[in-house]
């Protein structure tokens, strides 16, 4: 029996979340294995996310069913999707209002009162705040998102925001320090939980196998990228050093508006969630010049399948990545990244080192210990939580 059942301090969760994947689509997996590991210790969940009617009908996004239910194990998900009105981003103020109406609406009609309301994130957290401030509803929020820049609000619904919280699940140290600067909340309120993978699905697959199966050469040195094409995440910083360095191939894995050019490429373009294990496997090193994050999952994803990682010198990267599992590189400077790629090309002992490490690192970093810890941690908080903390 799960022991959140036995104390009864937390036997529903009510997950609030701008996307939640829909068919084999592999946005916000990592809201998805979350939820699915909570309904696994024996917790009731509910996910609520509200889909933009403009991107439906404006810009293509496939609409999904007001409310559907997802098998896991011996229980299940109830997801609600409602529609809501949404602006250009530079309307935002109105956005705010109209997920806030759209969530009211949600709470009246369905009339449920869960035990936690977790919300993905700051913003979702503002848009759930009088809901769960009305009815007693103890509120948590994560933070990870790459900036912290959705607080399109007034001084006072802030210090509402934050007075009310019980605590915050922090991605890094980066967005809990970002967090506390922003005032919106309390060091004494902060947990740090990296993200997770599910061992599942990411582990280390025979790179032969691999290889033979994808119709990838089997002596080739092959470098992966998985993120979206866009300069944050930086294929393009990848493509332009790879085009500097002799005998190194490529997978590049996403979507979206830059198109990476570069010699050896074996593959480019966006794959099913699942499959992306293979692809890892198959690849020597991995590598991502990231610019922001909360907490990147690809480069977890990529620590399971036993890469070492090439990414950035940035803090967002410093609860994951160290000297034992990457090389850490200024993001903006294509002469590191291809310096760090042609060090790991021509040195097998340096690969196969980083590579025992990231395996090391990713067995902290599961799902289950982290639903687990995320679950102790809104225990304590609603267990020890004093109706005001100060600063």
């Amino acid at each position: 029996m799960n022991k959140y059942l036995n104390n009864k301090v937390i036997n529903s969760i009510l997950v609030v979340t701008p996307n939640y994947p829909f068919e084999g689509e592999s946005v916000y997996p990592f809201v998805k294995n979350l939820c699915e590991e909570f309904a696994r210790k024996g917790c009731s969940v509910i996910v609520l996310s509200p889909q933009s009617i403009s991107s439906i009908y404006l810009h293509g996004k496939r609409r999904r069913p007001y409310i559907r239910r997802e098998p896991v194990e011996n229980n299940q998900i109830i997801i609600f999707q409602p529609l809501y009105l949404t602006a250009p981003f530079k309307y935002h103020n109105l956005n705010n209002v109209s997920l806030r109406l759209c969530l009211k609406f949600f709470f009246w009609r369905n009339r449920i009162k869960p035990d936690v309301c977790y919300c993905h994130f700051w913003s979702s957290g503002f848009a759930a705040l009088p809901f769960t401030r009305k009815n007693n509803i103890p509120l948590f929020v994560a933070s990870g998102e790459s900036n912290i820049n959705e607080l399109f609000t007034t001084s006072f619904e802030r210090r509402r925001l934050k007075d009310y919280v019980k605590g915050v699940i922090c991605v890094s140290s980066k967005n809990m320090e970002e967090s506390i600067t922003l005032r919106l909340t309390s060091k004494y309120k902060c947990g740090v939980f990296p993200n997770a993978i599910n061992s599942g699905l990411f582990y280390k697959r025979d790179k032969e196998r691999c290889r033979k199966e994808l119709g990838l050469p089997q002596d080739v040195f092959i470098v992966a990228f998985v993120g979206w094409f866009i300069e944050r995440k930086g294929p393009m910083r990848v493509a332009d050093a790879i085009n500097s360095i002799e005998n190194v191939n490529s997978l590049f894995i996403g979507r979206g508006d830059q198109n990476p050019e570069c010699k050896g490429i074996l593959f480019k373009g966006s794959v099913p969630h699942e499959k992306i294990p293979q692809y890892l496997s198959a690849a020597d090193i991995f590598v991502l010049p990231t610019l922001h994050e909360g907490c990147c999952n690809a480069v977890i994803e990529a620590m399971a399948c036993g890469l070492p990682i090439v990414s950035s010198n940035l803090p967002f990267n410093w609860d994951v990545l160290d000297e034992t599992n990457s090389i850490m590189v200024d993001p903006n400077n294509v002469g590191e990244i291809a310096d760090a790629i042609r060090m790991l090309r021509d040195n097998s002992d340096k690969r196969s080192l980083l590579g025992q490490g990231a395996l090391q690192k990713a067995k902290s970093l599961t799902i289950d210990k982290r639903a687990t810890a995320i679950l102790d941690f809104m225990e304590d908080k609603i267990n020890n939580y004093n109706d005001f903390v100060k600063d």
